[in-house]
């Protein structure tokens, strides 16, 4: 297929594209306006090692990463969560479903975490439907952090936790986002009504080549 096929393809199923389009962004953008929306509430931490006889640089910045990984492991465990509970921000275990299995999966949702690289900086991010609460439950996980992180990793005093960011919390909600969710939409409209604009016109030339075929298959 060649270029001057394909807009002419294009243009002979135009019609079939701009509504394929439209659909798919009115069908993801509907899905996610029913969506609750959330803010987002973000704090830094950083994780400080102190420096032993013999040690570089280098090796410092990659022991921090370690355990600066394994802190996050443990920011998604039952343990951890249960701390969150326990902490003077009033998080109560309403908040999230009683279920195991899906508090687990609704803690992982709300809560993201990054690290940054060689820094021995975390970044975390608490999504959640109420301001005041995920500007609470971020505060929670700072502090637990920075209390009691030497039940997580091995190094004991060695370590420490420094908060760089206290938590801050976004004035509008961040989730769903309305514009990104109708773009993409009209993506994959776009895409299916190309797809079977093509699809068709695949058809046609297959039917073509093996009615050339046969004409040219000799009489017995």
């Amino acid at each position: 297929m060649d270029f001057k096929e394909i807009i002419k393809t294009i243009y002979q199923k135009k019609w079939l594209i701009f509504w394929s389009t439209l659909l798919g962004a009115i069908l993801v953008f509907d899905l996610a306006v029913i969506q609750k929306p959330q803010y987002k509430a973000t704090s830094k931490i950083l994780v400080v090692q102190k420096q032993v006889a013999g040690q570089d640089i280098y090796t410092i910045s990659k022991s921090a990463q370690y355990i600066g990984q394994i802190l996050k492991e443990s920011i998604y465990s039952d343990s951890f969560l249960d701390k969150i509970f326990e902490s003077p921000y009033k998080i109560e275990g309403s908040y999230f479903p009683s279920q195991l299995k899906q508090r687990r999966k609704e803690w992982a949702r709300s809560v993201k975490i990054q690290i940054l690289r060689d820094l021995g900086v975390i970044e975390i991010d608490v999504f959640y439907p109420q301001k005041d609460k995920a500007e609470k439950i971020s505060q929670a996980i700072t502090a637990v952090l920075k209390e009691d992180h030497q039940f997580y990793h091995g190094a004991g005093e060695n370590v420490s936790i420094k908060i760089l960011d206290n938590s801050l919390v976004s004035q509008r909600p961040i989730k769903p986002n309305l514009l990104l969710s109708l773009i993409l939409g009209a993506i994959i409209g776009l895409s299916i009504g190309l797809a079977w604009s093509f699809r068709g016109f695949q058809l046609v030339k297959n039917l073509d080549e093996i009615s050339s075929l046969d004409e040219n298959i000799p009489f017995v």
